[in-house]
């Protein structure tokens, strides 16, 4: 299950949040991670009328299948059903994120589609794994474009993830610093921006994934 927060960003904020981050008392590791994913999905568009996202990142020299279905979103705040697994390439991933907790026959079902990727992302994070004690969590500084192959734009945020403890002790926090530093939520996934840059999906298409 994935918690997040997510929060419009300038290239102001990020600075300060950098600055802020390295110098964190919660602060336990940090690191850079260049990342590019692709987002796949079926002829029929099965995926994104279920709310899933399907998708394959490269971090740095590791490549990630990933699949994750929205089940609350309230402002900056998302929860999502998520499962991922190393893989070199779609097919592998699918085959083995059942082993990560994936409903089987999903995967099984999806590895026999003529799956194609119709959007992407490519950015760098900044990241800072934080131990609060009641909880821990991962701060990531994003900056980079997303879209599809014919036109990509830029995009700049802030997500604070939860990684494992309390998950109202981690929401107040996530609350509190939103108030302090008068963050904006951006209610839309990476995915969400990246059909609409590359107008894949209309305007009205409202964020399911």
């Amino acid at each position: 299950m994935e918690k997040e927060y997510k929060w419009l960003a300038s290239e102001a904020i990020r600075a300060q949040f950098c600055e802020m981050l390295a110098k964190h008392p919660f602060l336990r590791g940090s690191g850079i991670l260049h990342m590019a994913a692709d987002y796949y999905e079926t002829p029929d568009r099965t995926l994104r009328e279920q709310g899933v996202a399907l998708r394959l990142r490269r971090e740095n020299e590791k490549t990630v299948c990933c699949m994750k279905r929205t089940l609350q979103k309230t402002g900056a705040l998302a929860v999502r059903e998520e499962y991922e697994t190393e893989a070199s390439d779609l097919r592998e991933g699918l085959m083995k994120l059942p082993e990560a907790g994936a409903p089987k026959d999903i995967c099984i079902f999806l590895a026999a589609q003529n799956l194609t990727a119709f959007a992407q992302t490519a950015f760098t994070r900044q990241w800072f794994l934080l131990d609060a004690g009641a909880f821990t969590a991962e701060f990531a500084v994003d900056a980079g474009k997303l879209g599809n192959s014919d036109h990509m734009e830029p995009f700049e945020e802030l997500e604070f993830e939860l990684k494992s403890g309390d998950p109202d002790a981690f929401c107040a926090y996530a609350e509190r610093i939103q108030a302090e530093y008068a963050l904006t939520p951006q209610p839309l996934s990476k995915l969400a921006r990246a059909a609409a840059a590359g107008r894949t999906v209309s305007d009205s298409t409202s964020d399911t994934l």
